[in-house]
């Protein structure tokens, strides 16, 4: 099937998907640095291409990507332009709240927001957006939590731990591999990516995007892809 998005349905139709199956996907990004070697949308793009996958399988509706959100960890002074798209925690908050209000006024009565950027300050003000959004069942997940199962946690922190997240490395410069090969420039790929970043695992501060590959991409798609489908029908038949 064709992913189902939202701006392309007639009232009809969407009447008749939400009676059917009542949950929205809402993908959220943002524009940052993410090294040369990758684009400012990663964050956007990865979000995006998973919650259509997901819907193509499951027939769930995406709505329009929300391509903004919290960067204060990557900042412009420091060279990483992290704060292209920034806006006010509160800014973000009131937004999904409207945006969810809006969402359950058309029928659905759940949602996920999903992330594809990780900053514990852009967490929080999603979280504050679903708990004033009493009217619509949301969680918020990201493709991270769609596998987190096959995380091989090892005691060395140089290695990669397939199927666990980062930030411009090897997790999402694979992902971009495989889905956006054209968008990606290896030899522009940095050896490592070593970022202070707070709330975050101690593995992610020092990464290599250098061993990014197209096949841990299809792994790795095949994986979040699998594990969001099932996520979502759990969903659906709670």
């Amino acid at each position: 099937m064709k992913p189902v998005h939202l701006a392309e349905l007639n009232p009809k139709s969407l009447k008749e998907i939400a009676a059917e199956k009542p949950l929205i996907l809402i993908p959220i990004g943002t524009i940052e640095w993410h090294a040369n070697h990758l684009p400012l949308g990663v964050d956007s793009l990865l979000s995006q291409v998973t919650c259509d996958e997901i819907s193509a399988r499951v027939g769930c509706v995406v709505a329009p990507l929300v391509s903004c959100g919290i960067c204060r960890n990557l900042t412009v002074e420091a060279g990483y332009y992290g704060s292209v798209d920034t806006i006010q925690d509160q800014t973000l908050t009131d937004l999904l709240t409207d945006l969810l209000a809006g969402y359950a006024r058309m029928g659905f009565i759940k949602a996920v927001l999903l992330t594809g950027h990780f900053e514990t300050d852009h967490w929080a003000a999603i979280e504050e957006a679903i708990e004033k959004s009493p009217q619509i069942k949301t969680v918020m997940l990201s493709a991270a939590d769609f596998c987190a199962d096959l995380i091989q946690k090892t005691s060395d922190l140089e290695d990669t731990w397939p199927f666990a997240s980062d930030h411009a490395a090897e997790w999402e410069t694979s992902l971009m591999l495989h889905y956006y090969p054209e968008l990606v420039n290896m030899e522009d790929a940095p050896e490592t990516i070593e970022l202070e970043m707070h709330g975050i695992p101690e593995y992610l501060h020092r990464r290599y995007p250098r061993r990014a590959t197209i096949r841990y991409g299809n792994d790795l798609a095949r994986a979040i892809i699998d594990g969001g489908v099932k996520a979502i029908w759990n969903l659906l038949d709670h």
